[in-house]
């Protein structure tokens, strides 16, 4: 009878830490970094705005970081922005993509990859947007290469068994929120595009 009790017990203990390392299907965290926020952030820290592309030259370019393909993230056909980012906005996408993959090892997840929609945007960029996304603001943090957007409905599949959608946007806004809380990142959870709207905060 002491031996089945022991078992119940051993049971029960590895039922209960295998709830608490299940991953939530809910997303409880609130980003509500407004736009003024981010813009002064951006302005801060970034570059000035661009008029157009024909203004990125290599004399601009030196300073800011090519965002592509990486072992931490990939990157959409960017049809409204380019692919640029100031060194400290790059680190910080960088990290949240390495901290996303840490997230799903330590879960036992498969491997994923977070998905970059858009990046630095000149005026002309806007312009563009403003007339086929309403949510598109003629003062946009994009324009300081501060400033990216990563999708939380998508993602890249590495390898591994496949993952429920909603626990990896669990897992990336839980990565966001804590880069977020160490004074990194302002962030803006955008419905309507399905994707964290996140400004470097160095």
């Amino acid at each position: 009878m002491k031996q089945y009790w022991i078992l119940l017990v051993l049971v029960a203990g590895m039922t209960a830490c295998g709830t608490r390392r299940e991953v939530p299907v809910n997303f409880p965290f609130t980003f509500n970094d407004n736009n003024p926020h981010q813009l002064a952030a951006a302005k801060k820290y970034g570059i000035e705005p661009l008029e157009d592309r024909s203004q990125l030259t290599k004399k601009v370019t030196k300073h800011l970081r090519l965002i592509e393909e990486n072992d931490y993230y990939s990157v959409d056909p960017l049809t409204h922005s380019v692919p640029y980012l100031t060194p400290d906005a790059a680190k910080l996408l960088k990290d949240i993509g390495k901290q996303f993959q840490k997230a799903e090892k330590k879960h036992k997840m498969g491997k994923y990859k977070i998905i970059v929609t858009s990046v630095l945007r000149t005026k002309e960029d806007v312009r563009k947007l403003m007339k086929v996304n309403s949510n598109a603001v003629p003062n946009s943090a994009h324009c300081h290469a501060t400033t990216f957007d990563i999708t939380y409905r998508r993602y890249k599949y590495i390898e591994g068994r496949e993952n429920d959608s909603r626990q990896m946007k669990y897992l990336l806004g839980e990565v966001v929120d804590k880069l977020r809380q160490k004074g990194r990142c302002y962030v803006r959870y955008e419905t309507q595009q399905t994707c964290l709207h996140i400004t470097v905060t160095p």
